[in-house]
This record gives structure tokens, sequence and C-alpha cells, in this order.
């Protein structure tokens, strides 16, 4: 890290690391999905604390005692791309582990059939709505007919992966555990008549849920100055523990 934690930012990490490393091992061992939470207040510092535990996740602290998890994958979901895009311009100034390429912001040309190990993807409400080409996947036919540009690319060896096929593969992967990240994590929680708000809840809902064959990510943790809602929605979602910690 290239800033010093202070003594609550410490405890949290520590806090974090060690649902980490139970979630883990429950996953692997019996299947079992996790989530916790960080309550942290405006100013506490959330990107700093969530850096140190990313380096400790993909690295390893023996500050912490944590062993790296060799496999881990995190996607970090929020409903602003621009929320993203400082959250990760903030993960690389506190951290001396993570590099630029640890840290991908997914793409509309994103198309891969499983996430890769040591790597923080960044996601957001637009890039999994339902005309998304990431979600509808990429038929060269319907695109023509649409008017749209071709991307070749978008077409590895001849086979287009969803965002959801991705997601589905690397859960289904015995050598990988997938962490989501909620940030904001109440904004997707709750009734509202928000539209935008309806838009998050239904998405981070498959998300932590699953949605046909696509099973629910196994370990979730919601980040947000009030997670009341995340909590709730955590305590009734299907087979799921929880836990949660304040700073």
């Amino acid at each position: 890290m290239k800033f010093t934690l202070k003594d609550y930012q410490d405890d949290a990490v520590y806090d974090i690391l060690a649902n980490f490393r139970k979630a883990r091992k429950r996953w692997h061992e019996d299947g079992d999905k996790q989530a916790f939470s960080l309550s942290a207040t405006t100013g506490a510092g959330k990107t700093v604390m969530a850096a140190s535990a990313f380096e400790a996740l993909f690295h390893g602290d023996e500050n912490f005692d944590f062993e790296a998890d060799r496999g881990a994958v995190v996607i970090w979901f929020s409903d602003d791309p621009s929320l993203n895009e400082q959250t990760r311009f903030r993960l690389i100034e506190a951290s001396d582990r993570l590099i630029v390429s640890d840290l991908e912001v997914v793409q509309n040309t994103f198309n891969r059939e499983r996430f890769e190990a040591g790597k923080v993807y960044f996601l957001n409400t637009q890039k999994l709505g339902k005309n998304s080409l990431l979600v509808r996947g990429y038929d060269p036919e319907a695109a023509a007919q649409r008017g749209e540009q071709s991307f070749p690319e978008m077409r590895p060896d001849l086979h287009s992966y969803t965002i959801w096929d991705t997601i589905q593969n690397t859960i289904e992967d015995p050598s990988l555990t997938l962490y989501l990240v909620l940030d904001e994590a109440h904004r997707g929680m709750g009734n509202t008549t928000n539209a935008a708000e309806q838009d998050k809840a239904t998405i981070v809902t498959r998300l932590i849920n699953g949605t046909g064959s696509v099973p629910g990510i196994p370990i979730v943790w919601g980040i947000s100055a009030t997670v009341e809602r995340f909590n709730a929605a955590m305590s009734v979602a299907e087979g799921r523990s929880t836990d949660r910690k304040s700073v």
C-alpha cells in the first residue's frame, strides 16, 4: 500500500479478509454462498480499505496473516460508470501492488469464456441492461439488419459469449473464486419507484440469486454508508449466510 491504514481501517480490512477466507472455504468445500457488508461513512476511506483487501486477496499479506487466493476474480458493480472510473483511479492511486491491467473496465467488446484470476472487473447497470451487447451477445446477421458496424474481434474462434456465460463459466470453474462487490449497495435493494434503481435492483438480484442456468455469485460484499436494505435482502437470500461490519 502507498498509504498507511488508520487503526479503524486496519481493523476493517482484517474483518473483510476474515470474511473472504471463510467464504472461500465454505464455497469450495460445501458450496455455501456468503454475503457480508461494510458500512463506511463518507470520508472513511472505503477505496483505500478495498485496495488493501484486494492486495491481500491476490498476493497474500503476512501482516493480516492472509494467504492469497490464486483463483480470485472480483466484479466491482455500481449503477454509475463514472463512479467505477473514480474507484478504479483511486485503487491505482492507493495500491503499489495492483497495476493498471489488474483493474479492467468491461467494455461492449468484452468476449471471454471466463474471467481471469487476479483481476478486478468493473461493471455497471447499463452494461448489464437487456439491450446491452454484453447481454444479448454478438449476432452478425442481426447486427447487419440493425445497420450496426461489424466487430470480428467479438467472435474469437467463431464463438460468442454473453457476460452471463462468462459469469457462469467462472463460477463453475473449480480453480476460480468469484467475488462480487456492490458499491453503494443500498441503491440496488428494496422497493423503489425510480426507474434506474429498479433496473439496478433487477440486475443485482440476478447477480446474487442467479438467473436461468446461471448460478448466483458465491461471495457478495456490499459497501455503503447505509447498508440496512442490503443486509435485509441478504438475510432472506436463498442459501446465503451474512455478516456485517461498520466503520
